[in-house]
């Protein structure tokens, strides 16, 4: 159970104690309808201010389409089993209008309360039920507003960091597959699809955050914060686009080695460079696994950066001159260009090199 989940937990249940104490003493409204209010204050908590707000006014709208819905069926003066059928299959059409976004689900379900429940008292009853919603709503939206209001820019910079590490295990595990002999049939895909899905979790935190601080007080000074976020969540999916390209050359590479080594045989000319690309290869990838795991602007990843570089143009060079078969060079040059690659992305996260005077 996360911390950030018993808050909103906490202050949920807070406001809508308070929607239920307070209801009843609303001018102008029956009091028989109160236990509404902490409905209201339920459907408008939701961890950022931005959404809990939105979520309200989605959910009011809802409930009025849904009571608008309820008057059209009982101005028909059908038979009741008709007017249910009418109400239930119109609210579920119209619950299909997105503009409505989350209080689309509102608008079957408030239709048949106010047919049944309000039946000919139905105008009384509908004022009663949406204002009484609408106070709850308010309450809710005023409690997630002034209690610690939710944000969450640490559990994005967390998260972002888990991800790095994971990238940059990934790429170290890739390098040390070079040494397998035979090659070995780890399921590469399934890794590498595991940390596109991780992507896309660490993506929605970082929307989150950048939600929380909307209309925040605490979140006044974030913006700078929020957009490092941002550009790390790119950086990161951009290398694992690269990423994902690597590991499909490495696999291609250890298969053609073993084959190639097969034919010409363990003491051949053409054995011997191939082991140089692999080696150089294995440096070039683990060096850049290095350069991933850098923390931003961390003292260490200028030099990180350095010794990336200097792999991929040791690799390159031996590429340059052909050292290896035909098929190894092919995939070395593809794959120094991914390493390349990662390696610019990472580059706006990595310290400024001190000057030789200091």
């Amino acid at each position: 159970m996360t911390q950030p989940r018993v808050l909103l937990a906490f202050k949920t249940a807070l406001a809508a104690s308070i929607a239920w104490f307070l209801a009843p003493h609303l001018p102008f409204l029956d009091s028989d309808y109160s236990y509404y209010a902490p409905l209201g204050a339920v459907i408008s908590m939701y961890p950022t201010l931005v959404r809990s707000v939105r979520t309200a006014v989605q959910a009011m709208a809802g409930l009025a389409v849904g009571a608008a819905v309820a008057f059209g069926a009982l101005a028909l003066g059908a038979p009741g089993v008709f007017k249910v059928a009418l109400v239930v299959g119109v609210g579920v059409l119209l619950a299909g209008w997105r503009l409505l976004g989350e209080g689309r689900s509102w608008v079957p379900v408030t239709a048949l309360f106010v047919l049944l429940i309000g039946g000919g008292d139905a105008d009384a009853y509908s004022i009663n039920y949406l204002v009484h919603v609408v106070f709850g709503a308010i309450v809710g939206t005023l409690v997630n507003l002034f209690i610690v209001p939710p944000l969450y820019l640490r559990d994005a910079e967390e998260r972002l960091d888990k991800l790095r590490d994971r990238v940059a295990d990934y790429l170290r595990n890739l390098a040390d597959a070079l040494d397998d002999d035979p090659p070995g049939d780890h399921d590469w895909s399934t890794d590498i699809g595991n940390l596109e899905e991780a992507a896309g979790t660490v993506r929605s935190a970082v929307s989150q955050a950048d939600e929380s601080r909307k209309g925040n007080p605490r979140g006044r000074r974030a913006g700078k914060q929020v957009n490092q976020d941002y550009q790390r969540m790119r950086a990161l999916e951009h290398a694992l686009f690269y990423v994902r390209d690597l590991t499909d050359l490495l696999r291609r590479f250890l298969t053609s080695d073993s084959e190639d080594g097969e034919e010409d045989g363990a003491g051949d000319e053409t054995a011997v460079d191939s082991a140089v690309v692999t080696r150089e290869l294995q440096a070039a990838i683990g060096a850049v696994g290095e350069l991933i795991a850098s923390p931003v602007r961390a003292e260490e990843s200028a030099d990180r950066l350095q010794a990336a570089e200097d792999a991929v143009a040791t690799l390159s060079r031996s590429l340059d001159q052909r050292v290896g078969t035909a098929t190894s060079v092919s995939i070395g040059v593809a794959a120094s260009v991914s390493l390349r690659s990662i390696i610019d992305v990472s580059r706006p996260f990595v310290a400024d090199k001190p000057s030789a005077d200091h």
